[in-house]
Parts: C-alpha cells; structure tokens; sequence
C-alpha cells in the first residue's frame, strides 16, 4: 500500500510532471515565482488542495450511485468538493489563525489553480484507488512547488544575464527556459509529443 502511494506520488512529481508536461497551473506557477515572499505558502497550498480533493474525490468515486455518474456529473461533484475543502481550509485559516483577507485572497487562488480539478479527473480516467490518487495528488502538489521553485531560480539568474539581448529579456528569456524545462520532463514522461 505505502509502495502504491510512493510510486504515484514518485510518477505524478517526475515522469508525469502535470505543471511542465501537461500545463496545469503554469500561469499561477510564473506569477508567484516572482514573489518570493508568497511563493511557498502559496505553492503548498496548491498541494494541499491537489491532495485532499483528489482523496476525497477517490472516495465519493467508490459509491457505486457516484461511480455510475457520467463526467459532466464527476466534474460538479469535484466542484462541490474543492468548494467545501476550500471553505472549511479558510474558514480554519481566518477563525483559527485570525488572518486578514489578503490571505484568504491568496488561498482562493491557489483553489482555484487547474491543477486542483485536473487531478482527480486524471485519476477517475485512470481508475486509480484511493491510495494511488492521494499520491497521485501530493505528486502534483509536489510538482506544483517543484514548478515554482524552478521557474523562480530561473527567472533570478536571467535577470542576473548581462549577455541576453535586450529582446529576450524579462518574459521571452523565461518563456524560453520554461519551455527548455517542459521538453526534458515531457522527455520523461515517454510519451510521443507529435503524433
């Protein structure tokens, strides 16, 4: 059991890169690596909320009435999900920890990042139990933290890159590098990428 949680959470950070590989979270990712105050906190709430919405989306999936259901229904019902965990993660945050709003802005945005629904539907699709989907969603979460971390050390040593050319500064040179990033993890992943 420990040796299916590790090896998809393993599979979902690495090989399966969903920030790098498949896109999901990339514009939040480039906007808080540029805040370095912000983007940790920011980064593991994205895990946090790929994490429990994907278990608790892989625990409703075992309901035969739910399981039943076609994909517009598991996309609502993964809706609902993320809305109660994010309600009850701020309610926690504002009434435990007193926090202002901007905090509570912050933690919306990270619910709301692809990445948070992508997951559990890629584990409906590939009918992973519970176990596999809760590593399936701390990969991803993982992979979101790994995203930003990458993407901030970047963007620091472009800007630091006296011998660009002044058309590549700023966004071209990171775009380019993120792209550079995602062809070697979709190198990883085996897939084919022109078919």
């Amino acid at each position: 059991m420990i040796f299916a949680f590790l090896n998809a959470a393993v599979f979902a950070l690495l090989l399966q890169n969903l920030v790098f590989d498949g896109g999901f979270g990339m514009s939040e990712a480039i906007r808080i690596a540029t805040k370095p105050k912000e983007f940790l906190p920011i980064a593991f709430t994205v895990a946090f909320f790929t994490g429990t919405t994907a278990a608790v989306c892989s625990a409703l999936d075992l309901i035969p009435a739910v399981h039943g259901l076609t994909t517009a229904y598991h996309l609502l019902i993964y809706c609902a999900v993320l809305a109660a965990v994010y309600l009850g993660f701020t309610a926690v945050i504002r009434y435990g920890f007193k926090k202002k709003n901007e905090s509570i802005h912050r933690i919306g945005m990270a619910a709301v990042n692809t990445l948070v629904l992508a997951v559990p539907m890629i584990n409906r699709r590939a009918a992973f139990g519970v176990v596999e989907s809760i590593g399936v969603g701390l990969g991803a979460g993982l992979a979101f933290v790994l995203a930003v971390l990458l993407i901030g050390e970047g963007q620091a040593r472009l800007s630091e890159n006296d011998s660009l050319p002044d058309s590549f500064r700023g966004k071209p040179a990171l775009f380019l590098y993120i792209a550079l990033i995602s062809l070697g993890f979709a190198g990883l992943s085996g897939q084919a990428m022109f078919v």
